[in-house]
């Protein structure tokens, strides 16, 4: 048999023909024919040439025959083909499934080890698929846009004139809609509210979107004008949870914040907008809002929809335009104000596609280290096997047919491990989702869907290819004579074979390694952030968040309502104190206003500096244990009637009065009472609160009196010497006596809402640590068998050095410095690895460097530490050697 003459040979042994080959068989075959007639003719009395002649008229059309004829036998040869090829492929299966089966150990090892790898992908890609690859579901949503705004480099959010600054200028939109955040308190049939979240849009919102209502209509033209009707829009959720879906609801009256809204329709559950919201109503803006004194007013954003003969850059181009005119025409309050569009998947998508996709990244990592393993894996049965695959090829079996046997039995491996991945991967899904923070909605609608499972089963293909190559080469490059000279012990201690083996094991390592690392940094990033004083006490404190419908409180009944509350909040047992504040911290909400410094002269409006605002009650301080660090708290006395006083915090003082006492100075905030509003006196000065979260630094922040500036978005907090959780109930009841079309919702201790804030971080980091650990399990897997492979092949050696005196230590040490070796030069990649690719992590850290030398350090430490256990055991195994056994074997 020829060796190494793949050329000369048919790559499958089958007696297939080139269409030229198939010409010229049927060109033979009809002048055979054709020759028969004419000899027959010729034996009949014919001339030749007359012979000839009667021959070609009694065979007619022959080039008609002959593409007839041509293109049945070629249809028959690629039937054949099919036919032949669909049964050396079910043999192949067929003898693959009884190998795998003869094998228990070795498949399962495999099939487990893929599966972990596939799996994790699975479940990862499943997410990433749903949150950053699917485009929202709304027709052309690749032209549905968002408004973004920034000002002075900062970020900046619409104003009401804005809905008439950009429809009037743009040319390249079909419109734009207004979305106004929106907390509706919807009165339920038997009387009590609930808190659902909405917004308030423009009449146009669904026209934008191109979606259709479940049932009724959308809002028409006109409905967002002042005198028209209360209207809304439920949800298709809501409707069906609080409705029990009863189509005669359309039409109906709700009250929503004390007011009549008129049921027109229900929204898709599927196609809804902003993902979130269970109602729309129409936003409907007063002279006031709508004119030029208001521009400075921000709170809202702006959906829009790019034509379809316009392109998306060109829309661009010109709302940055027309930011630019708009600058020109009011510079005092637009300085340096630019919009620019963001698609509305980019825009809901936000900071969530870096740390997807390096969670990705690291599920790819396992994946490469499993595939490494099971390459291992095969190369040592691939070397056990070289003396069957010789005789196959000796008895006639093509270089192909082994190498295409091998790799079906790879894949075959790999697709029972994706299917045990993807039951994993199920599993996963349900863990997962669990521990999703609330922020993440994208990710918490997640699935394993038809497109993942179809991705997956690519996935398990490529993998088993990919890792079935190295001993399918092995067996392509093996001669026969070789294999059969070795008498039966294949490849045995092949240097080649055992450099692959070495070299797979170090790329496992510094792959390790690499994610080792970036897991470390972010764990290490994680304890930084707990580390973080949140500027208040969060044990044994309660809170809770209400909203009061303006329509049914103004500011008197605002005082009523907090007065009362407090009163009978503080006479719960167990109860220390009590407070009300707008907004509680590290509940992500803002309120900030600009602000004037008496005595203190700004060019322009825009120059005006700006803090957060807090209205608080006198015991607000005391209840979070926030310090107040100079001067006083807010008082009972701070009530209408008397001045207004405000307290700051430190970061207010050390931007603003960095060289001065802020105490005795007066400031006036710009939140709408005019120019004949008076400055108010500052009386104190509070510790500094973290209220957008713990990584932010806190912002400067003005306190005043709830009492003298009523707010109707409140949050209740007490603290308690008892379980803070068991107050719920009974606060609850109290809110309830009080109004029950007041609901209390976010009800959740302070060290909940801390748990919260680093909710997000905490998510990522544990994906990335888990991933981590079983990458580095299956590294030392890896390394483990690699060593035990090597001293399995080395027992007569390692007898013939004891017979000689080795002692048992020389042994151990001889081949745990094999393994040590082995990790030395994966850690040291995988460690070049990690500094080039730390700069992927850099934005997602806190409190560390991307090339902080201690994880580093601790990374290495590790994986010496699960190099040296996984070089032991063979170790071990390598010391007991009996010389006389280990020779007698050999």
């Amino acid at each position: 048999m020829t060796q190494g003459g793949g050329g000369r040979r048919r790559f499958f042994r089958l007696p297939w023909r080139t269409r030229r080959q198939i010409r010229a068989d049927l060109e033979t075959e009809l002048a055979f024919h054709l020759d028969m007639r004419v000899d027959a003719l010729v034996a009949a009395g014919l001339p030749y040439d007359a012979a000839r002649a009667q021959a070609m008229r009694e065979f007619g059309d022959i080039d008609d025959a002959r593409r007839y004829i041509g293109a049945v036998d070629t249809d028959t040869e690629a039937a054949q083909r099919r036919s032949e090829y669909m049964r050396d492929l079910w043999q192949d299966v067929t003898y693959a499934a009884r190998t795998l089966r003869a094998a228990p150990a070795f498949t399962a090892a495999a099939i487990i080890t893929l599966a972990l790898g596939i799996g994790a992908n699975t479940a990862i890609f499943s997410v990433v698929d749903h949150v950053l690859l699917q485009a929202p579901p709304f027709p052309q949503a690749n032209r549905l846009v968002r408004l973004k705004f920034t000002q002075q480099g900062h970020g900046d959010v619409a104003t009401p004139m804005d809905i008439v600054d950009y429809p009037t200028q743009a040319k390249s939109f079909v419109g734009f809609s207004i979305i106004d955040s929106w907390t509706a308190n919807v009165v339920l049939e038997h009387g009590d509210a609930e808190r659902v979240q909405g917004v308030r849009v423009g009449a146009n919102m669904f026209d934008l979107l191109r979606v259709k209502p479940l049932l009724g209509r959308f809002f028409r033209d006109g409905e967002d004008k002042n005198g028209a009707p209360n209207v809304v829009v439920l949800s298709e959720q809501l409707w069906r949870r609080d409705f029990g879906g009863d189509e005669r609801l359309i039409g109906k009256t709700v009250r929503i914040n004390s007011r009549p809204f008129t049921v027109i329709g229900v929204a898709p559950a599927a196609e809804r907008y902003p993902f979130t919201v269970e109602v729309w109503a129409p936003r409907v803006f007063t002279a006031q809002e709508l004119s030029d004194d208001s521009r400075g007013a921000r709170w809202m954003s702006v959906l829009a929809r790019v034509k379809d003969d316009a392109s998306i850059e060109a829309a661009n181009n010109e709302v940055r335009l027309i930011s630019q005119t708009m600058e020109h025409r009011f510079p005092e309050m637009y300085r340096e104000r630019r919009a620019q569009i963001l698609s509305v998947q980019a825009y809901t998508v936000g900071d969530l596609e870096k740390p997807l996709y390096i969670i990705l990244g690291a599920v790819v990592l396992v994946l490469l280290i499993a595939c490494a393993n099971v390459a291992n894996l095969l190369l040592v049965r691939a070397s056990a096997r070289e003396t069957e695959m010789a005789i196959r090829s000796a008895l006639g079996a093509g270089r192909g047919r082994l190498v295409r046997q091998l790799m079906t039995e790879s894949v075959m491996l790999s697709l029972l491990g994706a299917a045990i991945g993807i039951g994993l991967a199920k599993i996963g899904m349900t863990v997962l989702l669990g521990h999703v923070p609330p922020g993440l909605v994208l990710v918490q609608k997640a699935s394993i869907d038809g497109r993942t499972l179809a991705v997956t089963t690519l996935l398990a293909v490529g993998a088993g290819l990919v890792f079935g190559s190295l001993p399918a080469m092995q067996v392509a490059g093996r001669g026969v004579a070789d294999a059969l000279r070795s008498g039966g012990r294949g490849a045995q201690g092949r240097a080649i074979t055992s450099r692959a083996k070495r070299v797979i094991v170090i790329g496992e390592l510094a792959l390790a390694v690499t994610l080792l690392s970036g897991a470390g940094l972010l764990l290490r990033s994680f304890n930084r952030l707990m580390a973080v004083d949140p500027g208040f006490r969060t044990e044994n404190v309660l809170s809770m968040k209400m909203t009061l419908p303006v329509a049914k409180y103004d500011s008197t009944g605002d005082r009523i309502f907090v007065r009362q509350l407090l009163e009978r909040a503080a006479a719960v047992p167990g109860v220390g104190s009590a407070a009300m504040t707008n907004f509680v911290p590290l509940d992500g909400g803002g309120f900030g206003f600009t602000f004037t410094i008496r005595g203190r002269s700004y060019a322009r409006p825009s120059d005006q500096p700006d803090a957060e605002v807090r209205q608080v009650t006198p015991a607000f301080f005391t209840t979070l244990g926030v310090p107040v660090v100079q001067g006083r708290a807010i008082q009972d006395g701070d009530a209408p009637g008397a001045p207004s006083v405000y307290l700051v915090n430190k970061a207010f003082v050390k931007r603003f009065f960095p060289n001065d006492n802020p105490i005795g100075q007066f400031i006036k905030l710009g939140w709408g009472q005019g120019d004949d509003e008076p400055y108010c006196e500052i009386v104190g000065i509070v510790g500094d609160v973290h209220g957008e979260g713990l990584e932010s630094a806190p912002l400067p922040t003005v306190y005043a009196s709830l009492a003298q500036h009523p707010f109707s978005s409140l949050a209740l907090v007490v603290r308690t010497s008892a379980s803070a959780a068991s107050l719920a109930t009974p606060l609850r009841a109290i809110v309830h006596d009080l109004d029950r079309e007041v609901p209390v919702f976010s009800v959740q201790t302070m060290a909940e809402r801390v748990a919260s804030a680093v909710g997000r971080p905490r998510f990522f980091t544990t994906l990335v640590a888990l991933f981590a650990l079983v990458a580095l399990a299956l590294a030392a897997v890896g390394l483990y068998g690699v060593i035990a492979y090597a001293v399995s092949q080395r027992t007569h050696e390692l007898g013939i050095r004891v017979a000689l005196g080795a002692t048992t230590q020389r042994i151990s040490a001889m081949v745990i410095r094999e393994g040590l070796a082995l990790t030395a030069a994966g850690a040291m990649l995988g460690v070049i690895a990690a500094l080039a690719a730390g700069s992927v992590v850099a934005s997602l850290l806190f409190g560390v460097t991307a090339r902080d030398p201690v994880t580093l350090a601790g990374v290495v430490v590790v994986l010496a530490a699960v190099a040296m256990l996984a070089s032991w055991l063979p170790a071990r195994r390598a010391a007991r050697v009996d010389p006389l056994v280990a020779m007698r074997g050999e």
